[in-house]
């Protein structure tokens, strides 16, 4: 516990708890239902029911505990952002999504891609202040990694999702999941303007101040920015362009679940570019090229340039 009434449950996904009038209120549930399991351990040792759980955002591995959890507490409320309530409620859409909208292959259906399908009681707004079980919170938008992610803040502690990475999840993979670059930083521009007692990310430790590890994660963004401009000196495909930036970070991708992540992370970092207008692409000879903004075409290439 940081305070009397909020806590955390510390793991490869960092669960956050906070003691309401009549149970506890959990920020996220985890990956599946083996931690549920030892969530729930806890809960009953601290003789608290579940009252409800907040979602931060829709990834299998925040919201894979729900299906879990409300079978031994059906009676606990489930909010979630409007977009990633969608998700949470027909988990096959991250799949979907991340097999480019067609069917997902045999290989991206594993409990890191694709979580139990949980209901939805309520929508959260994506800024306000909402009240549950007694307890207050504010809602923070801070999306990039996940299209409508927020934070949460209550009793002056913040948990920030995954809006921000500790540093030794940074180095682990390298590539960090999001879905545009552009709004992630955006979001981490706002947390470090934050000044709360405290912050949890969903991956990583939990601190008392949060710049030094939020100006880590801009500079480690800016950094990939700064090498995809330099492969993107000369024009390449979507998929040339992704295998140079995975062999710059010394990247090994060895499956389908991992190349579809570092995929859409590429593909999220590329749109953060041009959003900026630091890159711009074209069609020729039936291919999707993109360049950095400025460099010369090959003579003799033809197609629309955005």
């Amino acid at each position: 516990m940081i305070t009397d009434r909020v806590g955390f449950f510390p793991g490869h996904v960092n669960i956050g708890i906070v003691i309401g009038k009549t149970g506890a209120i959990l920020i996220d549930s985890g990956l599946d239902t083996q931690t549920a399991k030892k969530i729930k351990k806890g809960l009953d040792a601290i003789a608290q029911p579940l009252c409800a759980i907040i979602q931060t955002h829709a990834h299998a591995d925040h919201f894979g505990g729900n299906a879990y959890l409300l079978g031994c507490w059906p009676e606990a409320q489930v909010y979630a952002p409007p977009l990633e309530e969608a998700i949470i409620r027909y988990p096959i859409l991250e799949p979907i999504y991340l097999n480019m909208g067609a069917e997902p292959l045999a290989d991206l259906r594993n409990k890191f891609l694709l979580a139990q399908a949980s209901r939805v009681d309520h929508l959260l707004p994506l800024e306000d202040v909402v009240q549950i079980d007694g307890m207050e919170f504010s809602i923070l938008s801070l999306p990039g990694h996940s299209w409508q992610q927020v934070g949460v803040v209550c009793e002056n502690i913040c948990f920030a999702a995954d809006s921000y990475l500790g540093e030794e999840v940074l180095e682990k993979h390298k590539l960090p999941f999001l879905v545009d670059a552009h709004e992630t930083l955006l979001s981490l521009t706002k947390l470090r303007e934050t000044n709360y007692s405290g912050y949890l990310p969903g991956h990583g430790p939990y601190i008392t101040s949060v710049i030094n590890s939020v100006q880590k994660n801009i500079e480690w963004h800016q950094r990939i920015y700064s090498v995809l401009e330099e492969i993107l000196e000369e024009e390449h495909t979507l998929e040339n362009a992704l295998a140079l930036l995975c062999e710059r970070l010394h990247i090994c991708i060895e499956n389908a679940s991992s190349f579809v992540l570092f995929r859409t992370a590429f593909m999220g970092y590329l749109v953060g570019l041009q959003k900026e207008e630091r890159v711009v692409f074209r069609f020729a000879q039936n291919r999707w090229l993109w360049r950095k903004a400025g460099t010369d075409v090959q003579d003799g290439a033809v197609g629309d340039e955005r």
